[in-house]
């Protein structure tokens, strides 16, 4: 995820940027020939990382790999139980990724930046949703949110 779907994932979501400052609204849209052509690798980079994740057997992380967040994100072996324990859901939200990254690509190849706002939107709760279903531990505060439908958590 580290290498493969968080540096498009954040191109993506840092491409449409609306900051209201005392002086007034500053907008970040993407203008040029090659700001839309990054876009359009990272979004085939997120369409290609959710095939790559229905692949049966690969492995979560590297075997010395371990958390970064301790306590925050599960460990990597905890990660592939869980993936092991529902591989249906797993691929569920393998196929989420690739969804949202299939909005994103038809709408940076139109150039339309409300169509890539709601690719955004898609791939948030995509990546949300598998978190707290894979990667996150319990919450142990009794209200456990993990989206079991594919649905964004409450």
């Amino acid at each position: 995820m580290r290498a493969m779907v968080d540096p498009p994932a954040d191109a993506m979501w840092d491409a449409v940027v609306t900051t209201v400052t005392d002086t007034g609204i500053e907008e970040v849209r993407p203008e040029t020939d090659e700001d839309w052509l990054s876009l359009e690798r990272g979004a085939v980079m997120l369409v290609e990382a959710g095939n790559l994740l229905l692949i049966d057997g690969r492995r979560i992380a590297d075997e010395d790999s371990v958390s970064e967040l301790p306590g925050i994100d599960l460990e990597p072996a905890e990660i592939a139980a869980r993936v092991e324990q529902d591989r249906d859901a797993w691929m569920r939200s393998a196929r989420e990724l690739h969804d949202a990254g299939v909005v994103m690509l038809n709408a940076v190849r139109d150039r339309n930046v409300e169509a890539l706002l709601e690719g955004g939107n898609r791939l948030d709760v995509a990546c949300e949703n598998c978190h707290t279903r894979f990667w996150y531990p319990p919450d142990t505060s009794g209200n456990d949110a993990a989206a079991t439908d594919g649905s964004p958590s409450p």
